[in-house]
């Protein structure tokens, strides 16, 4: 009896906050790190596309055949502190990691509270907002090296991470959990701060449409100085701008949302109008913060 089960010729639209109706041949299920470890076994011979919450992720297939196998892990979210630090699964998501630390007057992890993605995605693209970035959190991370199918602990070094990205990106392997710092806080101050997070979220983005979150990095001039996404794009009219389902929020132009029957297409085509007007505007490349799933 294995320790996950698989879904054949399913949907993939509820797991993708994108909410992209495609199907896949194999979905798989995992119940626990143990599953997750006997699933990357024995689909070994396949492509391997591990979702947790599904945000920062863009298909580019409307269907996708026995080739691929998606590892979903939305059921291997547990947490806990031993020895001083939080030992969190690749699943949990983080907002539960933000009340998690709240609850045990953890300090350092409010900026979670409104971040929709799991501690295995924040690992590979350094998620974060404001100042703070998960990276100054991490003790050590258990990955599967399908290399040499071993269960291995990766303890970052200061070059690991960057600005939205580590070196996970780089290397043969899939995020099991980690170990984080679990520094004394106050619970009436964690909440204080957590509340002001999501209010301020609520208030500048799109919440009445799907999104997979801010689709591109911040970019650069030629001098090296940080550009705000949204003011290229209302430089070049894209606020507000559709095609077919998919449209440039008109909140927040940072953000393309489904406006309710987007397809894989739509999608596609507004990010590549996207990236066009802005380089043909402002000679500035744009770049997907968003993971591309081929």
């Amino acid at each position: 009896m294995t320790n996950y089960f698989v879904m054949k010729n399913a949907s993939l639209k509820r797991y993708n906050t994108l909410r992209l109706d495609v199907t896949a041949e194999d979905i798989v299920i995992a119940y626990s790190i143990k599953g997750m470890v006997e699933a990357l076994r024995n689909y070994a011979d396949r492509k391997i596309v591990v979702i947790g919450n599904g945000s920062n992720m863009l298909f580019t297939k409307e269907h996708y055949g026995s080739d691929t196998v998606f590892i979903v892990t939305s059921l291997i979210g547990e947490m806990e502190v031993i020895d001083g630090e939080i030992v969190a699964e690749a699943g949990a998501r983080l907002n539960r990691l933000a009340w998690f630390s709240c609850e045990q007057s953890i300090g350092g992890y409010e900026f979670c509270e409104d971040i929709p993605g799991t501690i295995g995605g924040a690992l590979i693209m350094n998620a974060g907002q404001w100042q703070y970035s998960i990276s100054q959190y991490v003790n050590w991370i258990e990955v599967y090296n399908y290399e040499t199918d071993t269960i291995d602990r990766i303890v970052p070094d200061e070059d690991f991470f960057a600005y939205r990205y580590s070196r996970i990106n780089e290397m043969p392997v899939f995020i099991l959990r980690a170990g984080l710092k679990a520094e004394p806080g106050n619970y009436n101050d964690a909440l204080e701060k957590m509340l002001y997070y999501r209010h301020e979220r609520y208030v500048k983005q799109p919440r009445n449409y799907a999104n997979a979150g801010s689709v591109f990095k911040r970019p650069k001039d030629k001098e090296g100085n940080s550009l705000f996404v949204w003011k290229l794009f209302d430089g070049v009219n894209l606020r507000g701008y559709r095609h077919g389902g998919a449209m440039v929020s008109e909140k927040h132009p940072g953000f393309i949302v489904n406006t309710g029957n987007a397809t894989v297409k739509d999608m596609i085509e507004i990010i590549q109008e996207c990236i066009s007007r802005v380089k043909n505007e402002y000679d500035v490349d744009l770049e997907l913060e968003w993971r591309v799933i081929k």
